[in-house]
């Protein structure tokens, strides 16, 4: 996602509508409130506007200092996060960003997603999730260029039936060149104990981009880290990231879960973190979602990689 620079009055009129809707959720600001506003100021709006400063604001001023449609969308998705960073998505805090949302006249589809958490319809929350986020969209691809069946395979080893043709073509990335994206690739599964994709218990194949974006962003797999993969992943594709955000924030910090592969937790987001690497996935210059096929770079140097996908250093 492109992140073009925000004029000062708009970051301002932005930083209040989360203000808002945070408080809207409790009141005072917490602790988790206060560093979600601070990491949108340095890391996104590169802004440093004193909190005595950043004071609620309503719906229809909103809309008068914001006209652009781009800044609108973005702060809409940014309230959407705001109103469960605390750890819970709250009926209160989802008003608010929905009166917002009628406001500025943007797409209320995302809105669907936050209601659902909030009434902890959690089915449909999470179909809602998945199928607008990363696994959403490797599943329609896989089924667009090898068909149901195949897609439907890629699930086998999860139930016990392994796939050794699948295994024998991912063990060879062992024999590859130190410092190629497959060798990083064939260690990280090893460092972390995770299965070869077709062994027993394996996610499907589809989570394999998942795993080389861990080595390209070089984060680990605490449950922070998997927020701040999830973060830097929504990031670095050119479509809606705010089901990207939600799906880290749901697995691994609103305790619901959507990734089959890995049980919920609850209460493990940095916000500060989060944005860094929210914002450091936007500067990718590839949408690595559906323009990244992992076989066709596992011979290169990662080093090289991350120059030419723009992966920055993590600060």
């Amino acid at each position: 996602m492109k992140l073009d620079p925000v004029p000062q009055p708009i970051a301002l009129a932005g930083l209040r509508a989360v203000r808002s809707t945070c408080a809207e959720a409790g009141g005072a600001l917490s602790d988790l409130q206060s560093r979600f506003l601070n990491g949108i100021q340095k890391h996104i709006l590169h802004t440093e506007f004193p909190p005595d400063s950043v004071k609620d604001i309503s719906p229809g001023e909103l809309a008068s200092l914001v006209k652009e449609a781009e800044f609108r969308e973005r702060i809409i998705r940014a309230c959407i996060v705001a109103a469960c960073i605390d750890g819970e998505m709250r009926p209160v805090a989802v008003r608010k960003v929905e009166e917002y949302a009628r406001a500025l006249k943007v797409d209320p589809a995302p809105l669907g997603a936050a209601w659902r958490l909030a009434n902890r319809n959690l089915i449909l929350a999470r179909l809602a999730i998945v199928r607008k986020s990363m696994p959403g969209v490797r599943i329609r691809h896989t089924i667009r260029q090898e068909g149901l069946l195949a897609m439907i395979r890629q699930f086998f080893p999860l139930i016990g039936i392994e796939l050794p043709e699948v295994t024998a073509r991912y063990r060879k990335l062992e024999q590859y060149p130190e410092g190629t994206l497959g060798k990083e690739y064939s260690n990280y599964l090893c460092r972390n104990g995770f299965p070869l994709p077709g062994e027993k218990n394996a996610g499907p194949e589809i989570i394999v981009l998942h795993d080389c974006l861990h080595v390209l962003g070089e984060y680990g797999t605490s449950a922070p880290e998997e927020i701040e993969i999830a973060s830097f992943q929504a990031g670095c594709q050119f479509q809606d990231p705010i089901y990207g955000l939600l799906f880290g924030l749901a697995q691994y910090h609103l305790n619901i879960q959507v990734a089959p592969v890995a049980p919920s937790q609850a209460l493990n987001a940095d916000p500060e973190k989060m944005i860094a690497a929210f914002a450091r996935g936007c500067r990718v210059t590839r949408d690595m979602w559906v323009d990244f096929d992992p076989w066709e770079h596992f011979d290169k140097k990662t080093d090289q990689l991350r120059a030419s996908l723009g992966v920055q250093p993590v600060a």
